[in-house]
């Protein structure tokens, strides 16, 4: 069965449901209150479900849909299960008051085993990092206090167990693996010329001599910081609000790897602009970015940092894995139009293409086969409402808002207890496919059968006869039949009927698709591209030697760009650094491989 979406709009709170696995029936919805929730949270295995409304915070069996408990926060911001499920975190935006001129507690934290017991409250004015991490599988968590992390255990938030510190520490994660070291890295902005960096510690060794990782860079205010779900390697996207070049008003970005073996290296860019996206896959081994000015490109990196494959440039800039790792969407969101493709990782090879237009939301469902996107407000205030997409057959289910009407949230129920099977996506998408196309074609045949245009003065006449007349004046192009039977055509005017000709049969080619519409074409192409499994124009295949010279130059090539770097005063990676030292070789083997 497929877990519940939970969503509030200007009616209420609703549910979703699913009685099978399948789509193809609308979802039962129903409406657990008619109150307009300011914000909604599932617990991290989908049991409860809490939500905060003009009469405070409701906590709720989701399978029951029994109410568990209320507690009277009624100004709730945004909230948090823990991962045990047993405490709620909930924060409300800063605020003073006559009575509290330094403003009051604000962040709290309630054990939920205990009946909703108020365990901790601080004072915490910035939203940015107002939640609590915790280390996955253990019940350590970690806080950002200052320019300190404080470590704490259990439901005791009184007393830290251990302590970081960085000077000008402005974030840090914890790494997502439930098996193996815990590790935390933190960024720190450099001050007084000096750079910023990141640093990878192993817990509980946390003095500054017991890194394991270390990073510095310059151009970096801020850093989003990504695991693998290994917790064995980091992606750091540094970047800066303002871009000294003036090419850009997003400022500029860089990306950066790092191993928890020590190494790291900048993740090199084929092509200039800003850097939308980067996201891991679910196997922890490879990585895609997306970047470069629009059209954009897409690039797949090995934990060598080394491309992979590349999407066709397009405009995108966001990018979005299902839960297995063998599909992923390129979306076009934002000041973009919308467009989504769904790409099988394991082919390599293109699956769907769809178009959700100003759409503000995405996520994958846990079975990897079907997705929601949605427009919310505040985000946007027109063309609210939402879609469930599967990743062959386009929208399964929709619901747009009224005029007057807005959608605020949507997302589905985590769901730890069933074990989906990856999507095969092209075995399901051969049938798909061939469905599309044969509708395609019957509906083409329908529009170009057309008959003879009779003019009015020969209207009721002869019809067969004056209908072969025309026909033969334009199997002639104008010229008398007879005449150039009779007179062989020089070689001038042979060259002008072959042209004559041509453009005849041209234009046949264009009346024939111009009835259907550029999508319908794009599907007709996808349709028989999937259906014979290979390009529509494949290229004669190289022989592995050619394959080999063809991989040489284009690393000489490089080779060659960071020599001219290295002239201009640039400093080199370690990584390009080693490059450098393997021209002799590359140059020695691609000389045998030509002499053969």
């Amino acid at each position: 069965m497929l877990p519940l979406i939970a969503g509030s709009d200007s009616t209420g709170l609703f549910f979703l449901q699913w009685n099978g696995t399948s789509t193809d029936d609308d979802p039962t919805i129903q409406y657990l209150t008619q109150q307009q929730p300011r914000v909604m949270a599932f617990s991290s295995d989908g049991g409860k479900f809490s939500w905060c409304d003009a009469s405070g915070i409701h906590i709720m069996d989701t399978a029951s849909r029994q109410e568990l408990l209320l507690l009277d926060r009624k100004r709730t911001f945004v909230m948090s299960f823990s991962p045990d499920n047993d405490m709620l975190i909930t924060w409300e935006n800063y605020g003073v008051t006559k009575e509290c001129p330094e403003g009051k507690d604000n962040l709290e934290i309630f054990n939920l085993a205990e009946g909703g017991q108020l365990i901790h409250h601080v004072l915490h004015r910035k939203m940015h990092g107002w939640k609590p991490q915790w280390f996955a599988g253990k019940d350590i968590s970690a806080k950002l206090i200052g320019s300190n992390v404080h470590f704490f255990k259990g439901t005791d938030f009184q007393t830290f167990i251990n302590k970081l510190h960085i000077d000008k520490l402005a974030d840090f994660r914890l790494s997502p693996n439930a098996a193996g070291p815990m590790r935390i890295s933190c960024f720190a902005r450099g001050a007084k010329g000096a750079p910023s960096f990141v640093r990878i510690f192993q817990y509980p060794n946390l003095r500054p001599d017991e890194q394991i990782a270390h990073k510095s860079f310059f151009k970096a205010d801020n850093a989003d910081m990504l695991w693998n779900q290994r917790g064995s390697h980091l992606l750091v996207k540094a970047s800066v609000d303002v871009d000294t070049t003036g090419q850009s008003y997003y400022g500029e970005q860089s990306l950066h790897f790092m191993s928890c073996s020590g190494e790291s290296c900048i993740v090199s860019l084929s092509k200039k602009g800003p850097i939308y996206d980067a996201a891991w896959s679910p196997n922890s081994t490879e990585f895609c970015v997306v970047y470069g000015f629009q059209p954009a490109k897409a690039t797949v990196f090995n934990l060598k940092c080394n491309p992979i494959f590349e999407f066709t440039p397009s405009a995108k800039n966001q990018c979005f894995y299902n839960p297995h790792g063998n599909l992923i969407v390129m979306a076009g969101f934002g000041n973009l139009r919308g467009n989504l493709e769904v790409w099988d990782m394991n082919a390599k090879k293109p699956v769907s293409q769809f178009q959700a237009p100003n759409s503000t939301y995405f996520e994958w469902c846990k079975d990897g086969c079907h997705f929601v996107t949605a427009t919310t407000t505040p985000r946007l205030r027109v063309d609210n409402g939402y879609k469930l997409w599967h990743y062959i057959k386009g929208s399964v289910h929709e619901k747009a808002c009224g005029q007057g009407e807005s959608l605020f949230e949507v997302v589905w129920q985590p769901d730890t207890t069933t074990d989906y099977p990856a999507p095969s996506a092209h075995e399901g998408m051969k049938q798909e496919m061939a469905a599309l196309a044969a509708t395609l074609s019957n509906g083409n045949t329908a529009k170009t059968a057309k008959t003879a245009y009779i003019p009015p003065h020969a209207r009721g006449k002869n019809k067969d006869s004056y209908v072969k007349q025309i026909t033969q004046f334009n199997n002639s192009d104008g010229d008398s039949l007879a005449s150039e039977a009779a007179d062989p055509l020089s070689k001038a005017a042979q060259k002008n009927k072959k042209k004559r000709e041509n453009k005849k049969n041209n234009k046949q080619q264009q009346y024939n698709t111009k009835n259907i519409s550029s999508e319908q074409q794009d599907a007709l192409k996808m349709a028989s591209y999937l259906l014979n499994n290979e390009e529509p124009a494949a290229k004669p295949a190289l022989d592995e030697t050619e394959k080999k010279i063809k991989k040489l130059r284009k690393q000489i090539q490089a080779i060659e760009k960071l020599k001219q770097q290295q002239v201009q005063g640039k400093v080199l990676e370690k990584n390009q650094i080693e490059k450098l030292n393997t021209e002799s070789k590359l140059i020695e083997e691609l000389g045998k491989l030509t002499a053969k």
